[in-house]
């Protein structure tokens, strides 16, 4: 094949599959900016007060946010997402933003369907003054198509609770092109790229 084709081709399969994941934010201002932006104002500390630092209610929220995620699985999903999330929640990755306990359960399962083996190690908890979590985590994941070739992945969780100890906010940000460098053509373009900006 003509390298400039291969590269058109690369480049616009490429295009496809971002705007594929930015339309999917369910709730509507903006994809997933938007969306975001908008559980952002909805969640603001100010007005949805957390658990007092500290407080038995805030270690709790913290316990179960870690043990919900040390294990990602569909029966730990079932067991423990409507604990860790209040009904109104909102949750956002690089792919989708979704806001709902239902629209949380679903995308969560969803997303869980082809999983061998998920885990989180949370590294670290801060809390700001004002009540805004950040929760760094390594994932290690092995899918059911890619057995032998786990993938691992470092981010984090921007996260807000309520005064009850409920998620009512998760933003996590992560380094999604480990998914897109096993794409056949856009796999090429994304280490492509990633080389180059090494050099």
């Amino acid at each position: 094949m003509n390298p400039t084709l291969w590269m058109v081709l690369s480049i616009a399969l490429a295009i496809a599959v971002v705007c594929v994941g930015c339309r999917s934010a369910a709730v509507s201002g903006g994809g997933l900016i938007g969306a975001h932006d908008l559980a952002l104002a909805r969640s603001a500390p100010a007005d949805v007060p957390p658990p007092p630092a500290g407080s038995e209610t805030e270690k709790a929220a913290v316990a179960r946010f870690v043990d919900f995620y040390r294990e990602y699985s569909t029966a730990s999903i079932r067991r423990g997402v409507r604990d860790l999330y209040a009904y109104d929640a909102y949750f956002g990755d690089p792919f989708k933003g979704v806001t709902g306990i239902d629209a949380i359960e679903a995308y969560f399962l969803r997303m869980a369907e082809p999983v061998v083996a998920c885990t989180f190690v949370v590294t670290s908890v801060s809390r700001t003054a004002e009540g805004e979590y950040f929760i760094p985590w390594v994932m290690d994941l092995t899918v059911k198509h890619a057995k032998k070739n786990p993938l691992r992945a470092l981010g984090v969780s921007h996260v807000r609770f309520n005064a009850q100890g409920q998620v009512i906010f998760q933003q996590d940000y992560w380094d999604s092109s480990v998914l897109f460098e096993r794409l056949p053509v856009v796999g090429v373009l994304t280490r492509y790229v990633k080389r180059r900006l090494e050099d």
